[in-house]
């Protein structure tokens, strides 16, 4: 009688392990942001650049498209900011918004499976800054790991390929925090 129960609990015990597995391999993939005025240089005249984070604070795992399973999980995340200087311009400007030092955790070997999008200019935009607030927003995918043997497993182009090793990819960057720089610059406008 006892026999007959070690299996049944041995089955058990997989069940959980690879439930536990399969929640631990897609929940993963946080990511955090900070933001801070600063003050620009206009030939000797001193302007504060003003930046307010105007998003919800963001707070689930992000996973790449198509693999949202759980509840908390999200396969993009958006951040709003407005910018604004505080002294009247006579003449615009250009704001350039660019997404820098983007790593996952401490390292910057798999940044490129982020995907970061502002307004629709990939990694950087302009916009043109006069007097009033612009609204800047930003959206952070997360690509999917695919290396040549997965592409080919799974009838994809080899423009799919994005890693060596889709799974040693997985492993390094499960459960890492994303994070990148939002670099606020102005410049003048080029009047040609």
């Amino acid at each position: 009688m006892v026999k007959q129960y070690i299996p049944i609990g041995i089955i058990i015990m997989l069940i959980i392990a690879l439930g536990f597995t399969s929640t631990a391999a897609f929940a993963y993939w946080q990511d955090v942001s900070s933001i801070g005025n600063v003050v620009i240089r206009f030939e000797g005249e001193d302007a504060n650049l003003i930046i307010e984070e105007t998003s919800d604070s963001f707070t689930g795992m992000l996973v790449p498209e198509g693999r949202v399973y759980f509840e908390g999980e999200v396969d993009q995340v958006t951040f709003t900011y407005d910018v604004s200087i505080d002294k009247t311009l006579v003449q615009s400007m250009n704001l350039l918004v660019e997404a820098i030092d983007v790593k996952i955790g401490d390292s910057t070997t798999y940044a490129h499976l982020v995907d970061i999008q502002i307004a629709t200019g990939g990694d950087s935009f302009e916009y043109e800054l006069f007097n009033s607030t612009v609204t800047v927003q930003l959206v952070v995918r997360l690509i999917e790991p695919i290396d040549p043997n997965e592409a080919a497993e799974r009838g994809l182009g080899l423009e799919m390929v994005n890693v060596g090793d889709g799974e040693a990819a997985f492993n390094s960057i499960k459960g890492a925090t994303i994070s990148f720089v939002v670099s606020f610059k102005v410049v003048p406008r080029d009047l040609n």
